[in-house]
């Protein structure tokens, strides 16, 4: 049901277009106005932003993309989770209440100090003008993209003083080198290793080494850049990473292909995984 609602949700403002709003004030908010550029920045919010996330993108009724909602409301909890739309007599939509708290995640996924750096602008943009890689496809070829300048635009006139995120930790290489691609190659319970599914291709983090025992430096580096996609540093519980291979029962994701590596958060492994991730575990010394 919840499925077919969001079809319907999908159909309904599909013909939703950009709509127009206030233009981005030339010099940065002060202060004093900051009462006043909520109202307008959430109007802008209301009226282009969150139709997008229900635009239809090709899939399901063809080849292509689901739009927004098919995945970030009931088939995620990660940093981008929407609120179930509501049908009221006009259609399936989301009330005054359910955008506001659809304000509050999204503007957690903006940096307005350097927009573009968003990940709400990096995330659906393609790789190959700057976008970070998207599980659920590229919406944006280039930057030049109509609805890529739109949410630029908002980001714009969000006050820094507000909509700026904290500095990430950094994650530790030689850690992720040395204990990190060693649970790859050991597979708990008997089950499949994490190499058997994440070797190669966009969620290939786990790469087998060339010669079968030991990564180079490069077979090690690919690895590592490829796992920051799925990490949110300094934060494990919102880290698909982390939360792919753990159970539901334990907290983890509800939607895994493969196995689950973790009964829950109280696993030494995923504890230590888990510090990597905040920052806290750094060079090769593997215990738990």
């Amino acid at each position: 049901m919840a499925c077919c609602a969001l079809v319907i949700a999908v159909g309904v403002f599909g013909a939703l277009g950009l709509t127009s709003g206030p233009e981005a004030p030339a010099a940065p908010v002060a202060a004093e106005v900051l009462e006043d550029a909520m109202p307008r920045d959430f109007d802008f919010y209301r009226r282009n932003i969150e139709p997008m996330f229900v635009r239809p993108r090709g899939y399901p009724d063809q080849d292509g993309n689901g739009a927004c909602v098919m995945c970030h409301t009931w088939q995620t909890s990660l940093r981008f989770a929407l609120e179930d739309m509501t049908e009221t007599p006009e259609g399936w939509g989301w009330t005054p209440g359910q955008s506001t708290l659809n304000y509050d995640v999204v503007t957690k996924l903006v940096n307005a100090s350097d927009p573009t750096s968003s990940r709400l602008l990096t995330k659906p943009l393609a790789t190959q003008a700057g976008g970070v890689g998207h599980t659920g496809g590229d919406y944006w070829e280039s930057t030049s993209d109509p609805e890529y300048q739109v949410v630029l635009e908002w980001i714009e006139m969000l006050p820094a003083a507000q909509f700026t995120p904290p500095p990430e930790p950094p994650l530790d290489f030689e850690f992720y080198s040395t204990c990190v691609q060693r649970m790859y190659q050991n597979p708990k319970y008997g089950q499949l290793s994490c190499q058997e599914c994440h070797a190669g291709g966009f969620t290939g983090f786990a790469p087998r080494a060339a010669n079968g025992t030991a990564w180079t430096e490069q077979e090690a580096r690919r690895g590592f850049e490829a796992i920051q996609r799925l990490i949110l540093a300094g934060n494990p519980v919102q880290s698909r990473w982390l939360l792919k291979p753990l159970h539901p029962d334990g907290g983890g994701s509800y939607t895994h292909n493969g196995v689950r590596r973790w009964q829950s958060r109280d696993d030494p492994e995923w504890l230590m995984m888990a510090a990597w991730v905040r920052g806290e575990r750094t060079g090769s010394d593997c215990t738990m």
